[in-house]
């Protein structure tokens, strides 16, 4: 079986397009490691994630289509992320891992709290204001807020991933938070 390489994300895509089942095949022989990262990242729990990447699959397929990516690993990131935050959610309604919960809680502090999902235009904007904050930042500050806020990395991670020492990460994660803060409570969104 053929197995494509980075720059043929666009075959893989046009697989799915065909509703050819090799598509997640090639998507898994290509990004099993990745998609797991980011689902064992969130849930922490080998069995759990291993389950996880498998619904990420069928999300995946059944998205594609309507859908088409422009960049499949990015598409596949946010299907990933939101499905494993969804297992976590319905694994643990009772028992809470608080590590996990206070960082996906960080995000609920910088948004106001009467934001509904009617407001798809605000919603847009919030996007296009994150990821200008984000573009403003360095590479070192990008990289360790992306790796603890999106893809739910512990401080220890980042380190070891980064070799940015664990002290360095949370000031820079706090510096980090304090500008967002500010720049979001400037543009309206904190209450």
């Amino acid at each position: 079986m053929k197995r494509f390489s980075a720059k043929e994300d666009n075959e893989i895509v046009d697989l799915y397009l065909n509703r050819d089942e090799n598509a997640v095949t090639e998507t898994e022989n290509k990004y099993k490691n990745f998609i797991f990262s980011i689902c064992n990242g969130i849930l922490r729990q080998k069995q759990d994630s291993e389950e996880c990447v498998n619904t990420v699959y069928q999300k995946i397929w059944e998205s594609i289509p309507p859908e088409r990516p422009d960049d499949l690993k990015a598409f596949i990131a946010r299907i990933a992320r939101t499905t494993a935050i969804d297992c976590f959610r319905s694994n643990n309604m009772q028992k809470r891992n608080a590590g996990v919960i206070d960082s996906l809680d960080d995000y609920a502090d910088f948004l106001a709290a009467d934001y509904s999902v009617e407001d798809e235009i605000d919603a847009n904007d919030l996007a296009n204001l994150l990821n200008g904050f984000l573009k403003g930042l360095t590479d070192r500050d990008r990289v360790c807020f992306v790796k603890r806020y999106y893809f739910n990395c512990s401080y220890r991670e980042i380190e070891k991933q980064t070799r940015i020492p664990r002290s360095t990460v949370y000031t820079i994660l706090e510096k980090v938070k304090k500008e967002l803060k500010e720049k979001l409570s400037k543009e309206g969104y904190l209450s």
